[in-house]
């Protein structure tokens, strides 16, 4: 376990000849620091583990190294740790080493900031806490067109899902173990989908078409701050920035409903309150045996199923279309993030 000296030196500044020295009386017990392919949610899932090379590329590392001689000093400033695919491992430089009589701290988010422009990481010096700053999304959806399960992986859209290691690791020298990484989702999740009701026109030709589906008024960017203790309010690590034009999500487009429901949208989000400029549209047509079609609209105020899109959850917003005196209902539930299995057992807000 890291003992925190009162000599913690600001910044992560050290005595790099004393390092180099050190580093240099070598021998066959002494190994590199190596980190390990990280994991995603992995206290709360209960299916198989998401790795995180198949979210990211790069993560930012701090480390700590407890030492008799010096105390503590920083060994790892926000360094760059890349995934290389055709190595199959994580890889830095300069390489550091493992010390036998030492103890260590590690502490990760991912991406790194490097690879985001605008985007800023620290860490507090004491608390360890880290921060984010200027993190903005455009809205991008990784549905194209309609699917009985959202993909659940945001590494080929414009948006990032940002992680964060919220506990850190503690390793001892003597061990010389690879540092794992648990990182856990520290934006919102927001997926769409779309069933046929119960009052849904029951000859057999008759079909149902999602034109297209938006919302609207979702904040574009904030600054994350990890809170040390449990967030007295669901979103107090977040501030948002509401400066930007706020923006809109569109979901996949033209899809046909068949007797199950699909999902047509599935959007990143920065953690805010809900209100009455949240709002969503929706374009369907429904045609009847014998070729007649009709097309509708219809706008509904997100606020009336959600009230906050809180951090780390999978919200799911179903729009249920029948006929008749209602033709279109909304349901709402949350989960954490990756839990699609049980969606009514989930509770709506």
């Amino acid at each position: 376990m890291l003992v925190l000296a009162g000599a913690i030196l600001t910044g992560c500044a050290y005595d790099e000849t004393f390092r180099s020295l050190h580093n240099a009386q070598t021998d066959s017990r002494r190994m590199v620091i190596v980190f390990e392919n990280g994991l995603i949610d992995k206290p709360v899932t209960t299916k198989a583990t998401s790795l995180l090379s198949d979210h990211s590329s790069t993560m930012g590392v701090w480390g700590w190294q407890n030492t008799p001689e010096v105390g503590t000093e920083c060994l790892f400033l926000n360094q760059e740790v890349t995934f290389s695919p055709s190595l199959g491992m994580w890889t830095y430089s300069p390489t550091k080493y493992w010390e036998l009589h030492s103890s260590y701290k590690f502490y990760a988010y991912a991406p790194h900031c490097g690879s985001k422009p605008g985007v800023t990481a620290s860490i507090d010096d004491v608390t360890h806490a880290i921060s984010i700053n200027g993190i903005t999304l455009q809205g991008s959806n990784t549905i194209s067109t309609g699917t009985p399960e959202p993909p659940a992986n945001f590494n080929l859209v414009d948006d990032t899902d940002w992680m964060i290691d919220r506990t850190g690791q503690s390793m001892d020298g003597m061990t010389h173990q690879e540092v794992t990484f648990n990182m856990q989702h520290i934006l919102s999740k927001l997926c769409v989908r779309v069933c046929r009701s119960s009052t849904f026109p029951l000859e057999q030709d008759a079909t149902l078409i999602v034109d297209s589906l938006k919302i609207e008024g979702l904040i574009a960017q904030g600054n994350f701050t990890q809170s040390v203790l449990p967030p007295a309010t669901p979103n107090a690590e977040w501030v948002q920035v509401d400066t930007l034009p706020r923006y809109t999500v569109n979901s996949a487009r033209n899809v046909s409903i068949p007797d199950s429901a699909l999902y047509v949208l599935e959007s990143l989000m920065i953690p805010q309150t809900v209100g009455t400029d949240h709002t969503v549209r929706i374009w369907y047509s429904i045609t009847h045996t014998g070729g007649t079609t009709y097309r509708y609209s219809h706008l509904f105020r997100l606020n009336e199923t959600f009230s906050t899109f809180e951090t780390g959850c999978n919200y799911i917003l179903t729009a249920v279309i029948g006929s008749g005196v209602e033709p279109i209902t909304f349901n709402g539930g949350v989960s954490v993030w990756d839990n699609r299995e049980y969606y009514n057992s989930i509770y709506i807000r």
